[in-house]
């Protein structure tokens, strides 16, 4: 066996032993989880939407909030413009549920560098309730959901509990892409890295937290200026002494039609974000993925030892993809092994394209990303700017 043959091995080997302990970790927590209990105290709960563009199934993911089966809630959606595609869905929600329920808030887009928590900021002012409930717009939730968070949050010392999502509803390549790389990588990754490190990452699709301590931590605007705003508002409670738990009951995250190329966007600006709020791990990212590993094993050394690792990771990677994917969704498609290989590749090109620029475009601003996320400058994007030119 030749060095470069043997360090390849090595390098496989470590590859495959550190998704082993990532998947097994993941599939204990999850069997491990208690049912979820209601809360002893149900205090009043404010729920800020913020709201950009036309996500897949908006009116159905919406109604699942006006069923949730907690006596005291209120829903805030938050659009930065009644020119954004999604006012009119909104307010059309808002009058058939009611405005007891659900108001629909005009958000100052000044307010913030970062877009999404400019309008966070215009909603937490208007909620009258003790606890307040972050949710994406393609999340989809359980009767259940606001009792499980309260639940979790009523434990002593804990100040913010953040969701696990499962990708769920797709329909072409591009959705179907994303929802396999948020159940087979991000939910399992998100859980190990609580259970083994203690390392909790919150995500901002589905995050509840107390009011009063978040006043305590400066609020929305201590991530005005930063684009990862969930993960910088997460540590940001630990600091200050209290406890940040990842709850292990998933919400939906509906991706229906979403391109391929956006998906590709979407994760190379995760990419990026990762590579500038924790540069280390970022850097040891790829050895997560058996399959891109040993791919770029076989392009080096292209050896009989070599391509029977390469199956062997292939065996695996798209076995345990399918068995996490399953944990979390409840079904099991036929489809997820084979697209588990596309997704290798895909996800590795993300990582490559991050390593080369940390420029991202979000909501229609073009952002440049300095430490810790921080919003270095922002611009419209073209796309932006061409409908602007347009109009004029």
């Amino acid at each position: 066996m030749h060095a470069l043959e043997g360090l390849l091995l090595a390098l496989a080997a470590a590859s495959i032993a550190l998704y082993l302990t990532l998947v097994i970790s993941f599939l204990l927590a999850m069997r491990g989880r208690k049912p979820a209990r209601p809360p002893s105290a149900r205090p009043r709960v404010s729920i800020l939407k913020p709201l950009a563009g036309l996500d897949d199934a908006l009116e159905e993911n919406l109604s699942s909030f006006a069923a949730l089966a907690y006596p005291d809630y209120e829903i805030l959606l938050g659009v930065a413009s009644v020119e954004d595609c999604a006012y009119p869905v909104a307010r059309k929600f808002a009058e058939r549920v009611g405005h007891d329920k659900v108001r629909l808030i005009v958000t100052d887009p000044g307010a913030a560098a970062n877009p999404k928590v400019a309008q966070l900021i215009s909603l937490e002012r208007a909620a009258t309730g003790e606890v307040i409930v972050i949710s994406d717009s393609n999340v989809r939730v359980t009767p259940g959901y606001l009792d499980a968070l309260v639940s979790e949050l009523s434990l002593p010392r804990v100040g913010a509990v953040s969701n696990i999502v499962a990708g769920t509803g797709e329909r072409t390549l591009g959705a179907a892409l994303e929802n396999l790389q948020l159940c087979a990588v991000i939910a399992p990754g998100i859980v190990a890295s609580a259970t083994i490190m203690g390392r909790i990452i919150t995500l901002g699709k589905s995050m509840a937290m107390w009011r009063e301590p978040l006043r305590r931590i400066g609020g929305f605007s201590r991530v005005a200026h930063v684009l990862s705003d969930d993960d910088i508002l997460g540590r940001a409670f630990e600091h200050a002494g209290y406890e940040v738990r990842v709850s292990r009951w998933p919400v939906e995250n509906r991706n229906v039609n979403c391109s391929l190329e956006r998906t590709l966007e979407r994760h190379t600006r995760w990419a990026k974000i990762r590579r500038v709020v924790a540069p280390m791990e970022f850097a040891f990212e790829p050895l997560l993925s058996p399959v891109a590993i040993t791919t770029l094993a076989c392009l080096a050394s292209p050896t009989k030892l070599i391509l029977c690792a390469y199956l062997s990771a292939l065996l695996l990677q798209t076995t345990c993809a399918a068995i996490t994917a399953r944990a979390l969704r409840g079904t099991l498609r036929w489809y997820w092994a084979p697209l588990e290989i596309v997704r290798a590749y895909v996800l590795f090109l993300c990582w490559l394209r991050a390593c080369a620029s940390r420029r991202v475009n979000w909501r229609g601003h073009d952002i440049e990303l300095g430490r810790d996320s921080a919003i270095m400058s922002v611009r419209p994007g073209a796309v932006r700017c061409a409908r602007a030119t347009a109009r004029a």
